[in-house]
């Protein structure tokens, strides 16, 4: 496998400010044209701030849920109006050429850019042909509010008199401290990521895509928090917008209640605790009357509480494995800490291992930066501004997009 100066491209990426959806950054010398392109998220109704909610579908109305730590969430607007990176082969200007194959790739929890997924973009699509689209999840990457950035310094010192915390660190205090002050938040910012990913899809298929024609095969590749949102997706299937879609979930699959979510590059200690105690101890006797609602009786919600660990609803999730096992391919990693690579086989080749979901199981880094770390003791630095580690981790890289390629392959 050849490897192109992926700094090269990520800084390309990074350094341009003045983005047109109809002019590309070229890279001839990789054959490559990479896009950045407008998108407006339709689903603020769902996040806090709201002055009352409203669902039609089932007639009920709920009060208002403030945010009670600075601006409301339905009001950051980074959240709502945002750019998506999209790569695809090098074309003439204005051929009008559009994509006849799609791979969404969606990224983990608490990350800041997409310097560390070029490689992984660049070589699926040598690999497939397939356009690539890097998707940002609610209020991360270039979707966070700008002051958030600028307040590291007390969000962390906040963190940091939190009676017996954990792994406090500056890059995970600003997602901590939200989540830890609004559980909540966890499962409404999904819902809005995962009505973002619909509303794409729906895009593409009505023609109003610019760069993918509107038959397009669309596939996902979910890393850890973008594994779930794209299994959810696949579990779902709205309106049947996935039904010929294939998924690779990398680093993830496993049940919440089985992970390990704290870590100084994910979470701290104390958010972890009031995530398990809101989705997988104490769900209903903590959860809203809107949040209750939803994680009962919307679709989305019941498979939601199936990927926390909700026993009632596993074998509803292992029947709908068998289904979508021919389209599905798990990579979990051995030395993953995190999301452990015996509770991805746990549950997504099922309690009797009769699913038909194939795992394949890989020797990586750390869960955060895979192809970068081989373990935790390495300088800050390097899970920030490196992308790839070839001389080590080059192999495991090569392995991965094999293997990914080889589902999203046709004939």
């Amino acid at each position: 496998m050849e490897h192109p100066d992926y700094r090269h491209i990520a800084q390309a990426i990074r350094g341009t400010t003045d983005w047109d959806d109809a002019v590309p950054l070229p890279f001839p010398h990789e054959g490559a044209d990479v896009y950045n392109l407008a998108f407006r998220s339709r689903q603020a109704a769902h996040l806090l701030g709201q002055p009352g909610y409203r669902c039609e579908a089932h007639g009920h109305s709920y009060a208002a849920e403030p945010a009670s730590d600075g601006t409301a969430d339905c009001d950051i607007k980074d959240n709502l109006e945002f750019r998506y990176p999209f790569l695809r082969g090098h074309s003439a200007a204005g051929d009008g050429t559009r994509s006849r194959h799609l791979i969404i790739l969606l990224h983990g929890l608490n990350e800041r850019s997409y310097s560390k997924y070029v490689p992984w973009a660049y070589q699926l699509w040598r690999q497939t042909g397939a356009a690539v689209a890097l998707f940002p999840l609610s209020f991360h990457v270039n979707r966070v509010h700008p002051h958030w950035g600028r307040e590291i310094k007390q969000h962390l010192g906040r963190r940091q008199e939190v009676s017996r915390n954990e792994n406090v660190h500056a890059f995970n205090s600003v997602l901590s401290e939200r989540l830890d002050t609004h559980p909540e938040r966890f499962f409404w910012g999904g819902l809005q990521s995962y009505g973002d990913v619909v509303d794409l899809v729906k895009q593409i298929r009505s023609g109003q895509h610019p760069y993918v024609d509107p038959e397009a095969q669309i596939d996902l590749l979910g890393y850890s928090a973008g594994g779930y949102l794209s299994l959810g997706l696949m579990l779902a299937d709205e309106g049947g917008l996935f039904k010929d879609s294939r998924c690779v979930l990398f680093a993830s699959g496993a049940v919440l209640r089985s992970t390990h979510l704290s870590t100084r590059l994910i979470m701290d200690m104390a958010c972890e605790i009031s995530l398990m105690k809101l989705f997988v101890r104490f769900t209903m006797r903590l959860a809203s009357p809107r949040l209750a609602h939803w994680l009962a009786d919307h679709e989305e919600g019941r498979w939601f509480r199936a990927l926390f660990g909700e026993e009632s609803e596993r074998p509803r999730l292992e029947a709908r494995l068998r289904e979508l096992a021919p389209r599905l391919l798990a990579i979990a990693n051995s030395n993953d800490d995190v999301i452990p690579a015996g509770a991805v086989l746990n549950t997504m080749q099922g309690l009797h291992r009769d699913t038909g979901v194939r795992v394949e199981t890989l020797a990586l880094g750390v869960h955060e930066h895979p192809f970068v770390c081989p373990d935790y003791e390495q300088r800050d630095r390097r899970f920030i501004t490196e992308f790839l580690d070839v001389p080590v981790m080059g192999a495991g890289f090569e392995k991965f997009i094999a293997a990914a390629g080889g589902l999203f392959k046709r004939g």
